[in-house]
């Protein structure tokens, strides 16, 4: 389940577009910044002609932080701005990879150790136990790092919310739960 929220904003899309943009700071790695990207504005970000993706700039690491996902478009009176708050597709595609490696790989020592110790056979060399008890930790590890990377940085919802409805002029209407 993730939270769809929309805006509502007296200023036309291109100007909204004209204003995101003014606004944040672009995603420009840089050496020379604690948080790791030039600038320094508290919300970093892409804006193309109808779509952005907004997060806020970390001097500490947490890929697991939210990122807005919205686009815009014209209704009368002004413009309708819809989006959700997710992780970042690379962050997403590298835990599946994470945990599709840890069944793919852990799995098959997992159950050949749990054989090895209740039978007497010798599947697996070395500790038995190493391959009961990794198996289940690292699953754990890649199940809660995320959620709790997610809790750490709860905050960071309603501070670039906060920031879309400064910069947009935007009222916001109630966020509702939707699968996806």
């Amino acid at each position: 389940m993730r939270t769809e929220v929309a805006l509502h904003s007296a200023i036309a899309p291109a100007m909204v577009a004209a204003a995101l943009r003014r606004s944040i700071d672009e995603e420009r790695r840089t050496i020379f910044s604690l948080s790791g990207y030039k600038g320094d504005r508290t919300v970093l970000g892409s804006v193309s002609e109808n779509t952005f993706r907004l997060q806020r700039r970390r001097y500490w690491r947490n890929d697991f932080g939210p990122h807005f996902y919205g686009r815009f478009h014209s209704e009368p009176g002004g413009t309708k701005i819809e989006g959700y708050f997710d992780s970042s597709s690379w962050v997403k595609t590298f835990m599946r990879f994470w945990l599709g490696g840890v069944v793919l790989f852990g799995g098959p020592i997992f159950v050949l150790s749990i054989v090895d110790l209740t039978t007497g056979t010798h599947f697996v060399s070395g500790d038995r136990w190493v391959g009961v008890t990794v198996f289940p930790a690292m699953l754990v590890f890649g199940i809660l790092l995320p959620k709790l990377g997610r809790f750490l940085a709860k905050a960071d919802e309603g501070l670039i919310l906060e920031h879309v409805q400064d910069a947009l002029a935007a009222r916001i209407d109630e966020p509702r739960l939707v699968k996806g």
